[in-house]
């Protein structure tokens, strides 16, 4: 007898396509470095000299507001879109980019109360508020809601309830894009796997998932450290990210020019993402799909009977009983 798995690959009809990038790979999938932003000057510099070799996106860790500017000078934010991360003013961050902007204003409240006990701006609603007015005031194709769900990694269903929970707290305005950032996890099929649950499950908004991958922090100058996240970049690049931002294997040069260059590859040597929807009709990962998604829903579903996601950080208690 065959075994009863989901076949959630199959399309419904010949113009069916998954919410996240369509029916092809997308021409514009993006190979994203991280910048420290404590000094504004020499992080533009660093993310000019990435942008010519091989980088298509920055994520700027953000320390002032009103550094934004200098962060992003000669930057064409409408071709290489910006990651802006902390805590941001988000009138005083439109005012500083250009109308054509596209990346993701990543201000999330609660990864932040998760992390450090506090609000942003000292309660959720006034996080929340701030939020309505970033969707006013950014640029349209820069998305104003971000869940960092790989605050939850490396367990992937618990990477999805947060992304999935944190969401719908957030409650983003219709058809605006919205930010997931998701982390590999050590399984190759189960990253590929949740990187397409993060589709299935958030269908509201246009999805933009940047998939990160990372070591334990400790640098390396193993060949097969090297291996190993490109391996794990494939994976959540076949799922479905949009954005790849691969942690470099020590802090050298080379390794970081090694990092951009996986990057590239995969998305655009390779010939693997030429192809539509290349992991439809695998059983293995459909069926790790769905159980994935039912896991993350039924986690979501008990934050929920205990009050929700973000009553439970207000009352500081823990979130994985």
């Amino acid at each position: 007898m065959m075994p009863e798995l989901p076949e959630l690959g199959v399309p419904t009809s010949p113009t069916e396509h998954l919410p996240d990038f369509g029916p092809a790979a997308p021409a514009d999938r993006m190979v994203t470095v991280e910048v420290d932003g404590s000094d504004p000057k020499k992080a533009n510099e660093s993310a000019l000299a990435a942008l010519m070799d091989g980088a298509n996106s920055v994520l700027f860790w953000v320390h002032q507001s009103a550094d934004v500017a200098l962060l992003v000078r000669g930057i064409d934010s409408s071709i290489a879109p910006l990651h802006l991360v902390g805590d941001l003013d988000p009138d005083s961050v439109a005012a500083q980019l250009e109308s054509a902007s596209q990346g993701l204003y990543n201000a999330d409240p609660l990864e932040q109360k998760a992390r450090s006990g506090k609000w942003f701006t000292g309660s959720w609603a006034s996080d929340l508020d701030r939020l309505r007015r970033a969707e006013a005031s950014l640029p349209p194709a820069m998305g104003a809601i971000v869940s960092n769900a790989c605050f939850a990694a490396p367990d992937a269903a618990a990477q999805l309830a947060w992304g999935l929970a944190s969401l719908e707290a957030m409650n983003p305005a219709p058809g605006r894009p919205v930010g997931l950032v998701l982390q590999a996890t050590a399984d190759y099929f189960e990253t590929a796997a949740m990187a397409q649950a993060a589709r299935l499950m958030w269908t509201q908004n246009p999805l933009w998932i940047v998939g990160r991958v990372a070591g334990d922090g400790s640098p390396s100058d193993d060949a097969a450290d090297l291996a190993d996240r490109a391996l794990a970049a494939q994976a959540l690049a076949l799922g479905g990210c949009r954005d790849l931002c691969i942690a470099p294997i020590n802090e050298s040069a080379q390794a970081a020019r090694w990092a951009r260059h996986q990057g590239l590859v995969l998305y655009y040597e390779s010939g693997l993402l030429q192809q539509d929807y290349p992991l439809r009709g695998s059983y293995l990962l459909e069926q790790w799909t769905a159980e994935l998604a039912e896991a993350a829903r039924k986690q979501t579903a008990q934050w929920n009977r205990r009050g929700g996601l973000v009553e439970l950080l207000n009352r500081n208690e823990n979130l994985w009983n």
